[in-house]
Order: structure tokens, then C-alpha cells, then sequence
């Protein structure tokens, strides 16, 4: 309780100061009253009374009641830190607030936590034995290494090995055909380099008796207009065909970065996405955070420049488990 003194000329006007400033309250209690002199000699009333502390500093403007911690809007942060869009996290967190969930730190992260396994994708790997799959992506994300690696799991895999061919669209980098040739000689592989779309369409006719037809194409810029062209008219000239494209990014990349590629390659259909240099990061929600937004499954993880074995499926409880591992960082 707090004591406070309010003067009038009669003891009835001094309470009936204190009322008109704190309300008809059952706990405003009068403590005592005298009267005074005042220096022109008049006689003036003082009264004490007392309040609850909370509307005392009510009526001084303070919010007597301790604030509550933000606790929605920390956990907001702390997964923004962690590399996952604003976009996906608003939808979910805004209908919290002034719920019980929003102050209740362990519920929220259980929450998001819950959502994001259930609306991260994977893709299996199927031992369908026909496949034409074609990779894409910016310049420098190891496509072509990737394409080895996935050479030399189809043929090498031991359940089910498939029929192998390589073609390489990419006449733009220097060495790119001697590389891929290499891949190829070394897995025993057919391999076609192709730079025209009538070549292209030829290539794939006869390599029509092999089971999986694995496609490289040019790493490109967002300034590179000439690769660009060149790949969307690739891409555009066989509708008939049924060709699965992966869209091949770093997980170090960040967000921002991963979706000004995504729609950079928008004139596609892109069916999954390819994470390499998974070993090179402890930070992988900006990839995962980019998925979530775009629904496209992981399909492969690259954790390293061993071919083929620095090649995984998707597991999304591994990802999941990494992303949490992440959060106590």
C-alpha cells in the first residue's frame, strides 16, 4: 500500500480528491486527517490515505504489473538467426499471440519444430530402372561432380544397377567435356557432348536402350543472359520428353541467395533439390527454411568431393536432427 496526502479546505473536499483520482476503490482507505494553517491564515484540511501500490503508479503513468518477456517474439528471432524466412514463421506464430503458447518457450519450439517435419519434403531414391534427370544450378555448386556421383551409385548399386549414360550440354567452361570424359572412361560409361538442340534430341534417341540418362548443363550467373538462353531453349525443346530436372545448390548459400536462383531457373519445373557442400556448414536452416517456403524435396545430400560416396538420399530425420543439433549453438 502506498500513503498519500491530499489538502482541501474542508476534509471532505481532500477525500473527494482522492476519490475523483483513484475511483470508488473498496481498498482506498482513510488513514487520518488535521488541519492546518496556511500562510494567509487559513484553515486547510490534510488527509492520508492509502492505496494498492499498482494503482498508485497507475495514476503516475507505470504499469505497476511486472512486463511480460516476449517470448513469441525471441523465439521468432532465434529461427530467423537460424536461417528460416519470416514468410514461413509469420504464418504459423502471428495466430499465437495472446495464446498461452506464446509464453511458453518449450511448447513454441516444440510447435515449429513439429511443423517443419511434417512440411519438409524428401524425395526417396526409387530403383525405378528408367530415369532422364538433368541438373541445374548456378555456377561453382559441383554439378558436375554431383552427376559423377550419381552415375556411380545407379551403376554400382548393388540391389539394382542400371544401364549408364552421360550427355553434357555445357559448352560454355573450359574443361567441362574433359572432365565429365574422365567420369565417364572411368565408370565405363557412355558419354555424348551435345551444344545444339537438334543434338540434343538426337543424343537422347539413341541413348533410349540405357536406363538412367543423367544430363549436365552450364552453371549460370544471374548476369549470364547467353547460358541462360541457351538452357532454356534446351530445356523447352523436348516437352515429350519426360525429364526430371534437380536444381543444385550450396547449403552454405544463404536465403536470399537460394531463392533469387530458384527463380532464376522459374521457367522450369523443378522437381527436387540437390544440397552439396553439406560438410562445409554448421548453418543449414537458410536451405531448409528455402524448402519449407517452396515445397520442392530434397532429394541428395553432398557431404563431401568423393565419388560416389560423399552422396546421400535425403533423410529428413538426419536434417532435422542436424537443424536442432544447430539451435543449441
Amino acid at each position: 500500500m502506498v500513503e498519500e496526502t491530499f489538502t482541501a479546505p474542508t476534509p471532505r473536499d481532500a477525500f473527494e480528491l482522492a476519490r475523483e483520482k483513484y475511483g470508488v476503490f473498496s481498498a482506498l482507505k482513510l488513514l487520518r486527517a488535521t488541519q492546518v494553517q496556511d500562510e494567509a491564515g487559513h484553515l486547510r484540511a490534510h488527509i492520508v490515505v492509502s492505496v494498492p501500490q499498482e494503482d498508485y503508479l497507475a495514476s503516475i503513468g507505470v504499469d505497476a504489473a511486472p512486463s511480460q518477456p516476449d517470448v513469441l517474439g525471441a523465439i521468432h528471432r532465434m529461427m530467423r538467426d537460424k536461417g528460416l524466412p519470416a514468410s514461413w514463421l509469420d504464418p504459423l506464430l502471428d495466430p499465437l499471440r495472446g495464446d498461452s503458447m506464446a509464453e511458453d518457450k518449450s511448447r513454441l519450439l516444440s510447435y515449429l519444430l513439429e511443423e517443419m517435419d511434417a512440411h519438409l519434403r524428401v524425395q526417396p531414391e526409387e530403383a525405378q530402372t528408367r530415369k532422364r534427370l538433368m541438373l541445374i544450378g548456378p555456377t561453382g555448386v559441383g554439378k558436375t561432380t554431383t552427376l559423377a556421383k550419381l552415375a556411380a551409385r545407379y551403376t554400382l548399386d548393388p540391389l539394382h544397377p542400371r544401364s549408364v549414360a552421360l550427355i553434357n550440354l555445357d559448352t560454355f567452361r573450359v574443361g567441362a567435356y574433359e572432365q565429365m570424359e574422365h567420369y565417364a572412361a572411368t565408370l565405363g560409361l557412355t558419354h555424348r557432348k551435345v551444344d545444339t538442340i537438334e543434338g540434343f534430341g538426337t543424343a537422347l534417341e539413341e541413348l533410349d536402350d540405357h536406363e538412367v540418362v543423367l544430363i549436365d548443363t552450364a552453371g549460370i550467373s544471374p548476369y549470364d543472359i547467353g547460358r541462360l538462353v541457351q538452357t532454356v531453349e534446351l530445356l523447352k525443346s523436348l516437352p515429350e520428353r519426360e525429364i526430371e530436372t534437380a536444381l543444385v545448390i550450396s547449403a552454405t548459400a544463404k536465403y536470399d541467395d537460394i531463392e533469387a536462383i530458384y527463380d532464376h531457373f522459374s521457367f522450369v519445373e523443378i522437381h527436387s533439390v540437390i544440397l552439396t557442400k553439406f560438410d562445409e556448414t554448421r548453418r543449414i536452416g537458410e536451405a531448409l527454411g528455402f524448402v519449407l517456403e517452396k515445397g520442392v524435396p530434397i532429394s541428395y545430400v553432398s557431404t563431401g568431393q568423393e565419388v560416389p560416396d560423399d552422396l546421400e538420399p535425403a533423410d529428413k530425420e538426419q536434417l532435422m536432427i542436424r537443424f536442432v543439433e544447430e539451435l543449441h549453438v
